[in-house]
């Protein structure tokens, strides 16, 4: 499915997640326009979950690192990361036919696992095990850290979703050294903290063959602007991977406007000197 040539998608939650069977797929960029629901089975009532549209424009830049044919087989996405502890969460099912298609490819050992917790109701839940955990790299502080997830879980009941529990998919790797922490001023203000969210670059890569990119890439993330075509200058993250001194990855926050902590956060990607849309990720306070 080429996602370049689809404006609108509709992802649907609500039902434990197939696994290996169900959509599988190389990742691609995002369309214009994503919508997140969630139907229980056999009800005819339709959560809205969220709705990414509007994203905005970048023109052409530079070549550098990323190109089609080292991306086909990367997973490209950002890692939260709060003190040491890493969270990975996979708003549009991405990451999960991302997983799908490497665990076929590399006939990977794995397990699922029904069960349930106790958050207000009992919550149902479904989780993923492989035997041997996925491996991923985060680009961060001039390093390279390897770290591995071993399990991805969703609470999956529509009305649960809505309430306590975890809204979308997710999985936590290892901890590495890598440390980030908000500075004591921002530690004070919770609304700053749940919109500003602390983001690692990382890769997870189709298998050990195929990770195309060079062994001695580094890098730092830092605050910068990006010229959009529709709304001037964006905020956001920039990251240089290879040291030519151009932009690989650029990541913003879009907050809502109410007084409910609620954030986009996207990434794009460097393919070929053109700014792609690749991941994002969506957070709104209960």
């Amino acid at each position: 499915m080429d996602l370049l040539k689809i404006l609108s998608i509709i992802v649907q939650l609500g039902m434990p997640p197939s696994f290996p069977e169900g959509e599988a797929n190389l990742q691609q960029p995002l369309p214009d326009k994503i919508e997140v629901i969630c139907k229980d089975e056999g009800s005819t009532y339709v959560n809205k979950m969220h709705t990414l549209q509007n994203s905005a424009k970048f023109g052409k830049t530079t070549p550098s690192l990323f190109t089609s044919e080292n991306v086909k087989n990367l997973y490209i996405f950002l890692t939260q990361i709060d003190s040491t502890h890493l969270f990975i969460e996979d708003c549009d099912y991405s990451m999960l036919e991302f997983l799908r298609y490497t665990t076929t490819q590399q006939d990977l050992k794995f397990r699922i696992a029904d069960s349930s917790d106790s958050f207000v109701n009992i919550e149902k839940l479904r989780q993923i095990r492989w035997e041997k955990p996925i491996a991923m790299k985060m680009f961060e502080n001039g390093t390279v850290f390897e770290t591995t997830f071993d399990t991805y879980t969703e609470y999956w009941e529509c009305g649960n979703k809505l309430d306590y529990s975890p809204k979308y998919p997710y999985s936590k790797p290892k901890n590495t050294p890598l440390r980030k922490n908000y500075s004591d001023e921002q530690m004070e203000d919770l609304y700053y903290i749940l919109t500003h969210p602390t983001m690692v670059l990382s890769v997870i890569p189709l298998d050990d063959m195929s990770y195309e990119l060079p062994y001695n890439l580094e890098g730092a993330s830092y605050e910068t602007k990006l010229q959009s075509t529709n709304d001037g200058k964006i905020e956001g993250t920039g990251i240089d991977l290879n040291g030519d001194k151009i932009l690989d990855a650029f990541w913003y926050n879009q907050i809502g406007e109410s007084k409910i902590a609620e954030v986009f956060t996207r990434l794009y990607i460097n393919v070929d000197g053109k700014w792609r849309l690749w991941w994002y990720t969506y957070f709104r306070e209960m």
